[in-house]
């Protein structure tokens, strides 16, 4: 074997509340599978690359990303979202990290090293639905709150991890050459436009979880109120 390539995950990396973006050597969760696949990896001396990714959007790619706000903006909804709606994630184009693995290929600089693979800006909440609703021509709403208060199992009503999640590319770009060609915001026009032509915007969707922290919102602002 001349070169493994393993794709892992940034979800692998122990969240950090007071420095939340994530570069390679940072503290690693030892009960994920990725991390004993790495271990293993290293022990056994072979010549391996581990690639990162987060978040990723675009065609044919399996994370319900831009979709999901998307549902809800095209719909004239609400969109609710963890507050305060400012967290930080990165959110990356499928064609940037496929130019990121194969200059990993064959690569003697990328043995035995991690990479990040990840778009080199971060995108507010906020931002990822002004960007869309931007692009589709229509007014978003946003509805924050606070997942904690609503009752919602980890994972429910809504596609992202509440807190930050975000990493830095920059040993990509020196060690590979690698660039990062997308933004989000500015791939936001294709993304509308590949949502519609999906058929997507005519499906029957579930938004009962939605109604359910709507409710929750509005209850409270009314308690408040009172």
């Amino acid at each position: 074997m001349k070169h493994y390539v393993f794709v892992g995950s940034a979800g692998a990396y122990l969240a950090d509340p007071v420095e939340p973006c994530h570069f390679e050597g940072d503290p690693r969760k030892a009960s994920a599978g990725h991390v004993a696949v790495e271990n293993y990896l290293a022990s056994s001396g072979a010549p391996f690359t581990v690639v990162q990714p987060l978040y990723i959007y675009g065609e044919h790619t399996a994370k319900d990303c831009e979709q999901w706000f998307l549902d809800r903006i095209v719909r004239g909804r609400p969109v609710p979202l963890p507050a305060p709606g400012m967290q930080l994630v990165t959110l990356s184009h499928v064609g940037d990290l496929a130019n990121l693995m194969a200059a990993v290929l064959g690569n003697e600089g990328a043995k035995k090293q991690h990479f990040n693979m990840c778009a080199d800006k971060a995108i507010t909440f906020v931002g990822i639905v002004d960007a869309l609703a931007k692009a589709a021509g229509v007014d978003a709403k946003v509805v924050l709150y606070d997942p904690s208060a609503v009752g919602l199992k980890k994972g429910e009503g809504f596609p992202f991890r509440v807190g930050h999640f975000f990493a830095n590319p920059d040993k990509a770009k020196r060690v590979l050459g690698w660039t990062c060609e997308h933004t989000f915001e500015g791939d936001a026009p294709a993304l509308v436009a590949a949502y519609m032509k999906s058929g997507r915007d005519k499906k029957e969707i579930d938004f009962s979880l939605d109604d359910k922290i709507l409710a929750a919102v509005s209850k409270s602002t009314a308690a408040v109120a009172a």
